[in-house]
């Protein structure tokens, strides 16, 4: 009997495995996060679709193929992507590794990093993309071992300034390459541009591997949208690190010279909305899809990636929030703050910016109130006799862990959307 609650059941060696795996990342999703989703009236996820978004979180996947998939009860409408994800996350440790970074008790990374994964990886259709300028430091060394420099000396393939670090680290150089990819290099293991701590002749060694694999990947993601399969994949290649979108990668026009026919592209994107009570917000903007077969270049292709991508993102309340404490008064009252906020969100929505439909539902100066008082309770802001006093750090760096850090994050990312409109920046000034 046909499995009819997943749209292409007979395409799937485990359907039942793969819908109930769905299904319970969009009922994670649904109990952690306040998701708003705006669509278009005719949305379809047609087969052969290259998905694209912008990247900020670790939960960007998870949120934006619950929006995707359309699940109804039981019934999932769209058919789940196959994911270019991060090539590392399949190797042995990956686990043991991320978790010990984000300062797990010893045992606990040891213990969950011999917990196997793959067979998720497969279910959930991630499959790996090898991402070379991202390449990490540990990973550097693995490929080392694998192409036989395992039992050199450090000295001879990395460069004086790497040794000096494995000196610091570990107190000593190890005595072989498979050694050092053994110690216990802790931050350094998953620092990025791994590759650049190599000598040149020991990166020449991996070069002609690396591109064989990367096209490999790619040919790989190819032939899936040939097969009118759908695919997601993140153009930026990383997580910005900083709220500004990255460059935009090789991997996008890549795959549309490889595929038979150009697929079609279907953009979208997320915006968190985190400085607020409650479960934190995301809102997703699905855009309408584009044929890319006239494109022809590498640099048109990424400039019409970056402003897609970038006019989909909606403007919230804390990127709202974010401005006024990072640009505004170092003392002000609710009613100065309360006055900017509602002004701020007006002139947004008068804009071609996409205003979040909160703002729309709600008077802003409401949500200013809210957002007031947690800042308050989050200590942000400090009363100084009948005024209220900035309280972050200004110089806090950009980042998720603390609301500091996600002030600066917030207000770089909005200070992108607002190069689309450089008149309404002007305007926006507290």
């Amino acid at each position: 009997m046909p499995f009819k609650w997943l749209p292409d059941a007979e395409l799937d060696p485990h359907p039942r495995l793969t819908w109930l795996t769905e299904c319970c990342f969009d009922l994670t999703v649904m109990a952690l996060y306040r998701k708003e989703e705006i669509l278009p009236a005719d949305y379809r996820l047609d087969p052969g679709t290259l998905v694209v978004s912008n990247h900020q979180r670790d939960s960007d996947v998870p949120v934006l193929t619950t929006v995707l998939c359309r699940r109804r009860g039981f019934h999932i409408g769209f058919p789940l992507p196959f994911y270019a994800t991060r090539e590392d996350i399949f190797r042995r440790g990956f686990l043991r590794d991320l978790l010990g970074e984000a300062g797990w008790p010893r045992p606990l990374p040891e213990l969950l990093g011999r917990v196997p994964l793959l067979w998720l990886f497969r279910i959930v259709r991630a499959r790996p993309m090898r991402r070379v300028r991202e390449f990490t430091f540990g990973e550097a060394l693995a490929a080392l071992v694998a192409a036989g420099s395992g039992d050199a000396a450090p000295a001879a393939v990395l460069r004086e300034s790497t040794l000096r670090r494995l000196e610091a680290t570990l107190g000593r150089v190890p005595r072989t390459v498979r050694d050092t990819a053994r110690a216990r290099l802790g931050r350094m293991r998953v620092e990025e541009w791994g590759l650049r701590r190599l000598r040149l002749e020991a990166l020449h060694r991996l070069a002609a591997d690396f591109r064989a694999i990367v096209s490999a990947h790619l040919d790989d993601f190819a032939e899936l949208l040939d097969a009118g399969r759908v695919v997601y994949l993140a153009p930026e290649g990383t997580i910005s690190e900083t709220g500004r979108m990255r460059r935009i990668r090789r991997g996008p026009w890549a795959l549309l010279e490889r595929a038979r026919e150009t697929p079609p592209v279907r953009p979208l994107s997320l915006s968190y909305d985190p400085l607020g009570p409650g479960r934190l917000r995301v809102v997703v903007k699905v855009g309408e899809t584009f044929d890319a077969a006239h494109i022809q270049t590498m640099r048109d292709c990424n400039a019409r990636l970056r402003h897609e991508l970038l006019s989909l993102c909606a403007v919230t309340p804390s990127h709202l929030v974010s401005r006024y404490l990072h640009r505004g008064p170092a003392v002000f009252s609710f009613e100065a703050f309360a006055r900017w906020f509602a002004d701020a969100a007006r002139a947004v929505a008068d804009s071609p910016l996409i205003l979040d439909p909160l703002l729309e539902r709600r008077d802003p100066r409401d949500v200013a109130r809210e957002r007031f008082d947690w800042l308050v309770r989050r200590r942000l802001l400090r009363r100084d006799g009948t005024a209220w006093r900035n309280g972050r750090s200004r110089g806090a760096p950009p980042g998720w862990r603390r609301p500091d850090n996600t002030v600066t994050y917030l207000d770089t990312a909005f200070e992108e959307l607002l190069s689309l409109d450089p008149r309404l920046a002007a305007s926006l000034e507290p």
